[in-house]
């Protein structure tokens, strides 16, 4: 509907498509990529089915006679418990993150990374394109972000709570924003 509570002109419609469609590739170039590849950048062939056949050895094989509901239940607990158990050990042994920053033993983020992962396997949040670079933007404006909010000396005593300091919420938010305007930006957007 137009403004005045008319109909939109054809013409008005396709100038406003013809805006959007200068900005897409003519083509997917991703097709004429490996597969592996393609598939890691998200391209998935019109009318495709599965994405590979099950491995050709025991317990994969076996698959082939479990309804998909279930191998989706069952790799999703493992991939979930095993993902989040590497990160923890990782966390928890003497390494910089331990003994300089002392970070908390697992990051709540990554909880819900292993959810779409592992879950829902073929939302678009969850393809390991997303998640890599995802979470790479992230971690990269939230550092860069946090170093200049560090600059402040008093930036440090509103982290142990011994004062109200607000570049704290700011830095958050901020952080936030940026991560996520950057993770639109180059077509890789993964919510945590």
């Amino acid at each position: 509907m137009a403004p005045n509570g008319g109909a939109t002109s054809p013409i008005h419609e396709k100038s406003r498509g013809s805006r959007t469609d200068r900005l897409k590739f003519r083509q997917d170039h991703r097709a004429r990529l490996p597969a592996l590849i393609s598939r890691f950048l998200g391209y998935r062939p019109p009318g495709s089915k599965a994405s590979f056949e099950p491995l050709p050895f025991p317990p994969f094989s076996w698959l082939k006679h479990v309804p998909m509901k279930y191998e989706i239940w069952f790799f999703a607990w493992i991939g979930s418990f095993t993902g989040i158990i590497l990160i923890e050990a990782i966390m928890s042994t003497s390494t910089a993150f331990r003994d300089v920053y002392h970070t908390p033993i697992i990051i709540t983020s990554f909880g819900a990374s292993a959810v779409l992962l592992f879950a829902a396997i073929e939302s678009p949040f969850a393809q390991p394109r997303n998640f890599v670079l995802g979470h790479f933007v992230s971690a990269l404006a939230g550092t860069c972000i946090t170093r200049l909010f560090v600059l402040d000396p008093r930036y440090q005593s509103g982290l142990d709570n011994r004062t109200f300091h607000a570049n704290i919420f700011i830095n958050g938010g901020l952080s936030m924003a940026t991560s996520a305007l950057g993770q639109v930006i180059i077509g890789a957007v993964h919510p945590p």
